[in-house]
């Protein structure tokens, strides 16, 4: 039975309009609304994430980029795309190698369709919100030959969740995202409910125009999004620090206070400082400031300095070391970036970065399935009939598996090898049992001795006379025998001389 072919989808021309996806679409002009978030209003932006409303959570994201424990392990959970390398794995077949090769120049790690900048954006929104939108332009060449795809992202903060949306097929639930006014009207939706502007365009994954990055079928906002559990996890942190900063203040500047020899007034008749009170007040002022070193005291006069003696701020370091741990296991699976915390002993960072990998590798992947089926196919189905002959696009991932393996077996071949060289040093015979079990028990390859290059020598049965006893010569070598012949022989005849008459 012949084995079967692999599920595949196959995109074909026909589904996708040439014309439509020409016309490049472009997001209303945002307004700025830097401000200063309340608890109340982080709270709310949160609760709009959930319900699938964009606009607010994408500011309070960005927001989130001003604190330092939420910066650094997001740009740590994006750095890893930015590095590694990306492969494009053509179809089966020459035809497939043609096509691999033109999609490389446009999908490969210096492909002029997906740029560093719109990956890095993509899966930034992917982390922060659970989901993120990109956006294909169709762009014909000028001989025709080909219609080129450039992806780009598109900006989440107009686009939400409208759950009673009525979709061709009958479903309800859509995304929809809101465009510039001057979009054709091609791309916009009729029938859209009156809540919308006109401008209004549903989004449909892998229809050649839209990409929806997500890790959850069902409502992926409310799942894996980091705006979630940093929102208040932010806000803590910011206050946190700011009381902190406030109680530095407190505790770095002592107040100096100064009390009047009794019996002396501090204020006249007219309420206003008597010439003593306003010179003692000037010598409180200079050791406050710190401008005068000395001065000189009434008699029966005192001064003190108050110090903020509390233990609070013990409190706010405690909170915002907690903070930064959180942000980190948030965004990486593990607060190992951070090394060993709180007096413990040392930890091998490496070691721990396990989990962060998990959590890189699924962002790779999402990447990866949303490229394929939203970018190359339809490129491929459009410009060669169908997405049959569509090249894979991976990123190149270093297995930490297969290089520990093979680490430790080079650890079990070298402990092999010293233990053989060990046991020749001291005299012990080494041979090919020996190295067989050795080798069994090292787990390693058991290596071949070479073969000796003299011939071996074969003794021969002695060969018997005719009267039964044997002949001597059977046991004589080569040489032996052949000097043997030689005495044997008779000597050869002397040629003749020739004669000569005498005179």
């Amino acid at each position: 039975m012949a084995a079967s072919k692999r599920a595949r989808k196959i995109r074909k021309a026909e589904e996708f309009d040439g014309v439509r996806l020409a016309s490049a679409l472009r997001p209303p002009i945002p307004v700025s609304d830097a401000h200063a978030w309340s608890l109340a209003e982080i709270r709310d932006a949160r609760d709009q994430q959930m319900n699938g409303q964009f606009f607010k959570p994408v500011q309070l994201a960005a927001a989130f980029r001003t604190c330092p424990a939420l910066a650094a392990p997001f740009k740590n959970r994006l750095a890893p795309e930015r590095v590694l390398g990306i492969e494009l794995v053509p179809a089966k077949g020459a035809r497939g190698e043609a096509v691999g090769r033109e999609g490389d120049a446009l999908f490969g790690k210096d492909g002029v369709c997906f740029a560093p900048g719109a990956r890095a954006d993509i899966l930034g929104c992917l982390v922060n919100h659970g989901i993120a939108i990109g956006v294909n332009t169709a762009v014909p060449r000028e001989d025709g030959s080909r219609v080129d795809f450039f992806h780009a992202y598109w900006p989440l903060e107009w686009v939400r969740w409208y759950p009673t949306w009525l979709n061709p097929d009958g479903s309800r639930g859509a995304l929809v995202t809101q465009v510039d006014p001057h979009t054709p009207e091609s791309e916009l939706q009729r029938d859209a409910p009156s809540i919308f502007s006109t401008a209004l365009v549903p989004i449909t994954h892998g229809d050649g125009r839209w990409v929806i990055y997500q890790h959850h079928q069902e409502k992926p906002w409310t799942q894996d999004a980091a705006v979630l559990w940093a929102a208040l996890l932010w806000a803590a942190n910011a206050h946190a620090n700011r009381d902190w900063s406030r109680g530095s203040t407190s505790h770095g500047n002592a107040k100096v206070v100064g009390e009047m020899p009794e019996g002396m007034a501090l204020a006249d008749e007219d309420g206003a400082l008597t010439v003593q009170a306003k010179a003692f007040l000037d010598l409180l002022q200079a050791i406050a400031s710190l401008d005068m070193p000395v001065g000189i005291r009434p008699a029966g006069s005192k001064t003190e300095l108050l110090t903020n003696n509390s233990p609070a701020w013990q409190v706010w370091k405690e909170l915002a070391d907690k903070t930064d741990k959180y942000a980190a296991r948030g965004y990486l699976g593990t607060d190992g970036t951070m090394g060993s915390q709180g007096g413990a002993p040392g930890v091998d960072i490496a070691a721990l970065f396990g989990v962060a990998t998990t959590i890189v590798q699924g962002d790779l992947a999402c990447l990866e399935r949303g490229i394929r089926e939203g970018v190359i196919e339809p490129w491929a189905a459009m410009n060669f009939g169908d997405s049959s002959l569509a090249p894979g696009r991976h990123y190149m991932i270093p297995d930490a598996d297969a290089e520990g393996v093979v680490a430790a077996y080079a650890s079990r071949s070298k402990a092999f090898h010293e233990d053989v060289a060990q046991r020749k040093a001291l005299g012990y015979v080494v041979d090919a049992a020996t190295l067989a079990t050795l080798a069994e028990k090292y787990d390693v390859l058991a290596p071949v001795l070479p073969e000796s290059s003299e011939a071996p020598t074969v003794t021969l049965a002695p060969r018997m006379r005719a009267d039964g006893t044997p002949d001597p010569s059977s046991n004589m070598t080569g040489s032996e025998l052949e000097a043997k012949k030689a005495q044997a022989q008779p000597p050869a005849p002397a040629a003749p001389v020739p004669l000569r008459a005498v005179p």
